[in-house]
């Protein structure tokens, strides 16, 4: 994956499930990255996805 494609599939994991309980936020967040045909880039994308959350709110 791109640095491009990383910061997009993290912000839509964000997106679509940043509001949901811990656990159920994992659950679909490990389902997607199974989709991700490099298992290598699945750290950058959980990096990228702990970045945005982390970030402060504006």
């Amino acid at each position: 994956m791109t640095e491009r494609e990383v910061w997009e599939m993290a912000g839509n994991i964000v997106a679509q499930f940043g509001n949901d309980h811990d656990d159920l936020f994992v659950g679909r967040f490990v389902d997607l990255l199974q989709d991700t045909a490099a298992p290598g880039d699945w750290r950058r994308v959980a990096a990228a996805v702990d970045a945005i959350t982390d970030a402060p709110k504006q």
